[in-house]
């Protein structure tokens, strides 16, 4: 069974976990651990049977919201909990005022831009060599957000 809820520093090690299986240069503990004392800044998780197995760094600032990361293990990946997260938080952006949502993406993250284009996000915006290892571009991309239509 899938819920979703906001992380607590009781879940820092698995977001950890999470982290280091997903991204090319991970952010260290601390990062997330600051995000949870952050006023602007939600940190939710996604969990299988009791089990974190994805989770979401995004900031609220109505009347946008910016997703940080968001990432699921790659042992429950293909499963359509990272469609279920993003729709949580659109929905949680949504009831906080939120019009716009906004991302970045490496733009050879084919599954991610996928993800993200099902949900209504279009490109508006290519960042050259945004990352530094090997030169990759990021794609900014948005998608508007009402109530109605957060999921």
């Amino acid at each position: 069974m899938i819920s979703l809820r906001a992380a607590t520093a009781a879940d820092l090690d698995a977001i950890d976990e999470i982290e280091l299986h997903s991204f090319t240069r991970p952010w260290p503990k601390k990062t997330f651990e600051d995000e949870l004392k952050r006023e602007w800044a939600r940190l939710d998780v996604c969990l299988l049977d009791e089990r974190i197995v994805a989770f979401c760094d995004y900031w609220v600032v109505p009347p946008e919201m910016q997703i940080l990361a968001i990432a699921t293990h790659p042992d429950f990946r293909g499963r359509g909990l990272g469609a279920a997260m993003l729709g949580h938080v659109l929905a949680q952006a949504a009831s906080a005022s939120c019009d716009i949502a906004s991302l970045e993406v490496r733009a050879g993250n084919r599954p991610a831009i996928a993800l993200y284009e099902r949900a209504g996000f279009k490109t508006i915006h290519v960042r050259a060599r945004y990352y530094a290892e090997g030169d990759e571009d990021a794609l900014v991309m948005t998608r508007g957000l009402s109530a109605a239509t957060a999921t």
